[in-house]
């Protein structure tokens, strides 16, 4: 029907059956139109742009009347008239509005992803990319140069395995969004240096573990008990820092890890020596003292998650997370830990049949893990009494200290 648009047609157009429409088309601005269902009513105008005939909403009624809608039909008439597809303006203008965040939840709901993965692509956000969270993607991929060093940077800080992971979730956060809107910039990891980090061999000289003792031993409590359990168990970061008082079971000698690498499916029990009994035991006395009953083992009160998230500590040579578990691998098998032992106190996936039907109790494996406490403790240069926390410096290593 074409009449003029006026606001009494607009309340009083009679709503079609449902699933039908009523179009009303301006009798004055060619172009201009009123479109009316069971449910709504909307004005539209239509036009050709660069040849193609384009149709843009310009918004729903009663938000917008008959007077605002006829003044923005002959505005964007006119735009549209001399090549301006409003369509594309908007998406461009959203394009340009996506920030790191709006694409990370677009890349986890855009396909099926364990809970694991999900996290780890938060955490790494979060944790190294948290400035640019609410930036827009447009902005960071304009700045290439910023982006290389900031990988650069990262490395810096903490380690070139972190550096790259991060930036893999970065490029693959931002291919998503490119997707969805071509005119984002190129994806700016194009200028980023990966370094492409293999399996790390993890050598250090006995003078050099001596060192690390002496270094350890002056941490902040709870970052010297987070870095000595690490080495006495040769535990993954994230298990780590998120261990729970309420799995510590001191009585029986061990600490269940719910969530560690592979999932729900791989939890298991770590088993607890004499020494690291006597670490948790006064960490878990410390917790109660001073932090007021933290859940965590290893709280950190300046952390968002309320537990020590990062592991790098300047003070150690680099000799941190992922590090100290190939250590604690190698001081074990030097203490006499057999092979097939070894890998169930690391939690190693059965990699052959045979693995698959072994089921080694904790009773058997508290010998091994008593073994390669008391080795890796002399090897530090520290000395330990049962039933007391810290271990203090061995003779020759207060000498060096001194």
């Amino acid at each position: 029907m074409k009449q003029k648009i006026t606001q009494s047609l607009v309340e009083r157009a009679p709503a079609p059956a449902q699933g039908k429409s009523a179009l009303y088309s301006d009798s004055e601005i060619r172009g201009f139109y009123l479109v009316v269902t069971s449910g709504k009513r909307s004005f539209y105008v239509q036009s050709l742009v660069n040849g193609r005939q384009v149709r843009t909403k310009l918004g729903d009624h009663p938000s917008m009347d008959a007077k605002q809608a006829r003044d923005q039909a002959r505005a964007t008439l006119v735009a549209m008239r001399s090549g301006k597809n409003p369509n594309e303006e908007r998406r461009k203008a959203k394009a340009r509005g996506l920030t790191l965040r709006d694409g990370l939840e677009l890349h986890l709901s855009g396909k099926k992803l364990s809970a694991t993965t999900v996290e780890g692509y938060r955490y790494n956000c979060d944790q190294y990319l948290s400035a640019w969270l609410d930036k827009p993607l447009a902005e960071i991929g304009a700045d290439r140069k910023s982006v290389r060093e900031r990988h650069a940077r990262l490395t810096s800080e903490s380690g070139r395995a972190t550096a790259d992971a991060v930036f893999r979730v970065f490029r693959a956060i931002y291919s998503r969004a490119q997707r969805e809107h071509p005119e984002l910039p190129e994806n700016p990891t194009a200028n980023v240096d990966f370094h492409g980090v293999r399996r790390r061999k993890v050598d250090a000289p006995a003078d050099s573990l001596k060192q690390w003792g002496r270094a350890v031993i002056k941490l902040n409590p709870i970052r010297r008990d987070l870095h000595l359990f690490v080495l006495l168990t040769g535990m993954r970061r994230t298990a780590t820092c998120e261990s729970r008082v309420e799995h510590l079971d001191l009585d029986a000698r061990k600490l269940h890890i719910p969530k560690p690498k592979g999932g729900s499916t791989r939890a298991f029990d770590l088993v607890i020596s004499g020494p690291l009994r006597d670490l948790l035991a006064h960490r878990v006395a410390e917790n109660e003292r001073i932090h007021r009953k933290s859940p965590w083992i290893f709280p950190s009160p300046d952390s968002k998650s309320g537990h020590v998230a990062e592991l790098q500590q300047p003070e150690l040579a680099g000799l941190t997370g992922h590090a100290l578990r190939h250590l604690y691998s190698t001081l074990a098998v030097e203490a006499g830990v057999p092979l097939l032992e070894l890998k169930f106190l690391l939690n190693h996936a059965a990699n052959n049949v045979t693995m698959g039907y072994i089921h080694v109790g904790l009773s058997h494996l508290m010998k091994y893990q008593e073994l390669a406490s008391l080795h890796v403790l002399r090897s530090i240069g520290l000395e330990w009494t049962p039933g007391t926390w810290p271990p203090a410096l061995a003779v020759d290593q207060v000498n060096e200290a001194n």
